[in-house]
């Protein structure tokens, strides 16, 4: 670079030194505050998602009360008495409509519920209940809830409807003022029409009483409720803001709703800008600090730059040599023949590699006389001695407690093959303590290829069968998917495990094993079966709050399924690893304790929450201290020992995992207080939170 010719100035050199510098420290603030802006927003990012999940779930349980309201409504006798008399056709002047409209106003008034009204209507009538009594079906809907996307004719077509609960997006309902303007209120109509039903059930829920009681916390939130098919229910807020920056964050609640909430970072925004000035500062500064030493280092010193092309040279040199001892580090040599490498070193010409992977037998179907280490000596020593005696140019390695790896030099991949026929006689008779596949590559011209060619016999080698013999693999195989349950699979699986019942499970799954033998599938489609069909168990098993990491049956259980090697191997593994789950299920479906799992439960998901004893009690419509006692005798611990626990517990997970300050995690965790935080902390752990940090972090460092 002319820059650093010997021809310019010692002065301009050593002020683009400086220069350099700056930019270099330049990039380090600059990547230190991209990281730190990133923290900062993943913080806000999960800070949010953790209140829009919170909202959603609010609502949800909003909605689902008058869900419940409106079907124990539309299913009580007066309504399906008064049905009865509109199909056929009595005079309006006999039907028994009072208690129903009692009823109706009972509904309307419950606070908790945010219900406006809720309006009875029928097919072939024009007679329509309310809070407001009986009346007319076109009077009711062309003057208290007028609604342009909501005239008469759209509740009649939803009698066509074939869903029984429809969630409407809201809209304004009530008369015009002589201005034109609307006069009404913001309601979100929640209809049941079971199929064939001839009468309908609408709930005029009032839009912005329950804002109100579900956003008290956080007023200001941005939150679109969508239904299943996107379009918008409900936004709280109407007007078209221009949010700096705005992210959408989205929920998808179990009802099929998906709650959207817009958000943005006005103080991240401002950092940026506060950063760009100290930046721009701070280059400033320093350029007038490098003019400055530049000015006085001013002597000449020009001799350091003539030493170049002789380490290029020396590297060019060893390029090779460096490959080689690449490949040394990833391969480890039966005999310790330091001679062996140095011959591979020297190949560079055409060569075929033979990967040998051993299946052990596992001790629960055969027993074994030696270990498995003696096996994998005994096998690499016999795989050694046969190939040195037709290939004394070959080179045998073991690469892992279960790999033997050969390279033969050259292309003679017939030789080979008939070379492994003999092995595969040897091998075949010691099958009662291992199953060898031999995978063969094809031709290699450069050992810089020596990585994936090891890559296509490990593939090969994968294609093995469910057999009881040695195996030669030389081509691939076209059903190579990985094993997924089917949707219906998965579903009778966990109906058979639910059950609790042995037999019944055997009988579904013992024919997919079946099956899978009958279209020849591999050993690794074997195995994806196994973690399919053991995840969806597990899964079954935290339903019900075993822990499968405690079950130490599961747990050898699970160790010999992933060492079958036979179909008979296999549905005996099973039938053992059936008969431990549903006994574990059976046995905790008799003694689930349904008030006590709501207990744990309340304090799993709202620990952070201020919870109290008295309102659990009256959530479980019970007294504190009868709670209390019962809660102590059934699990040995009271309600604020399960709840400290909890606390805790997540705190260490806290300040293990994450760089937040301790009084974060403790607010985070639910103490508002930093002195309760330590003394519980301590209390249960022995040390305070700031000395459990360092402890795991030094830890982690050894």
């Amino acid at each position: 670079m002319k820059l650093f010719s010997t021809q310019q100035s010692l002065f301009r050199t050593i002020l683009a030194s400086f220069m350099i510098l700056i930019l270099i420290f330049c990039s380090f603030n600059l990547l230190i505050f991209w990281l730190v802006k990133k923290h900062l927003r993943s913080e806000m990012m999960a800070q949010n998602r953790l209140t829009l999940q919170k909202v959603a779930e609010r609502y949800q349980f909003q909605l689902d009360k008058v869900r419940e309201a409106l079907y124990k409504q539309f299913t009580d006798k007066n309504v399906i008495t008064l049905n009865n008399q509109v199909i056929l056709k009595r005079d309006s002047e006999t039907l028994s409509t009072r208690p129903i409209v009692l009823s109706l106003q009972s509904i309307a008034s419950d606070s908790e519920l945010y219900v406006d009204n809720i309006i009875l209507m029928f097919r072939s009538s024009d007679l329509t209940l309310s809070k407001l009594g009986p009346g007319s079906t076109l009077d009711l809907f062309s003057s208290i809830y007028q609604s342009t996307p909501y005239p008469l004719s759209y509740w009649q077509s939803q009698f066509e409807r074939s869903d029984n609960y429809v969630l409407h997006p809201g809209t304004v309902f009530g008369s015009p003022t002589p201005s034109g303007e609307s006069a009404g209120r913001l309601l979100i109509p929640y209809s049941i029409k079971p199929a064939l039903a001839d009468n309908m059930m609408i709930a005029m829920i009032d839009a912005n009483r329950l804002r109100d009681a579900v956003l008290k916390e956080n007023p200001d939130l941005d939150i679109t409720i969508l239904g299943p098919n996107q379009t918008v229910l409900y936004e709280t807020h109407q007007d078209t803001r221009q949010l700096p920056e705005p992210v959408d964050i989205a929920y998808q609640g179990e009802d099929g709703l998906r709650y959207v909430m817009k958000i943005t970072s006005p103080k991240i925004l401002r950092l940026d800008t506060l950063m760009i000035i100290l930046l721009g500062v701070s280059i400033a500064i320093a350029y007038i600090v490098a003019l400055f030493f530049s000015r006085r280092i001013h002597k000449p010193v020009r001799q350091l730059i003539q030493e170049k092309g002789e380490i290029q040279q020396e590297l060019q040199d060893q390029q090779s040599e460096l490959i080689n001892y690449h490949f040394m580090n990833k391969l480890k040599n039966i005999h310790p023949d330091p001679d062996e490498w140095q011959h591979i070193q020297g190949t560079e010409g055409t060569y075929t590699i033979v990967l040998y992977e051993l299946r052990f037998r596992s001790p629960a179907f055969t027993q074994v006389p030696m270990s498995r280490e003696h096996i994998s000596l005994t096998i690499g020593e016999q795989l050694k001695r046969l190939t040195d005696e037709r290939f004394p140019d070959a080179h045998t390695l073991q690469m892992e407690h279960h790999q033997f790896l050969t390279v033969f030099p050259g292309n003679e991949r017939e030789r080979i093959l008939h070379m492994l026929e003999e092995v595969k006689l040897v091998l075949d008779e010691d099958l009662r303590y291992c199953l060898v596949t031999a995978a063969i590559s094809s031709a290699f011209e450069h050992s810089m290829q020596f990585g994936h060619a090891y890559r296509q016999v490990n593939e090969l080698a994968a294609n093995a069968r469910l057999r009881e013999e040695t195996q030669i693999v030389v081509d691939y195989r076209s059903d190579r998917a990985a094993y997924l349950l089917t949707l219906t699979q998965e579903q009778e699986l966990t109906t058979a495990l639910k059950s609790g019942k042995e037999q019944e499970t055997l009988d579904l799954f013992l024919p997919w094993l079946d099956e899978l033998d009958l279209k020849e599938a591999s050993v690794d489609m074997f195995k994806h079966m196994v973690l399919a069909v053991t995840d969806k168990a597990k899964m079954v098993l935290e339903h019900y709050k075993v822990l499968t990491d405690d079950t130490l049956q599961l747990r050898s259980i699970l160790l010999q399924l992933e060492e079958c090697c036979t179909l008979d191997e296999y549905k005996r593994s099973f039938e053992a690893y059936f008969r431990i789950v549903t006994h574990l299920i059976r046995e905790k479906k008799e003694t689930y304790d349904p008030i006590i799992d709501h207990v744990l439960n309340v304090i799993k998901d709202q620990y952070a929450e201020d919870l109290s004893l008295d309102v659990l009690a009256d959530q479980l419509t019970l007294s504190s201290s009868y709670l209390s006692t019962y809660i102590k005798e059934k699990t040995g611990a009271n309600f604020m020992e399960h709840l400290h626990d909890r606390r805790v517990g997540y705190a260490q997970e806290l300040l293990i995992q994450t760089d937040s300050n301790i009084q974060d995690i403790g607010i985070q965790v639910g103490y508002r207080n930093i002195s309760s935080f330590n003394r519980m902390f301590k209390n249960r752990t022995g040390s305070s939170p700031g000395e459990y940090r360092r402890t795991h972090l030094l830890d982690k460092r050894a």
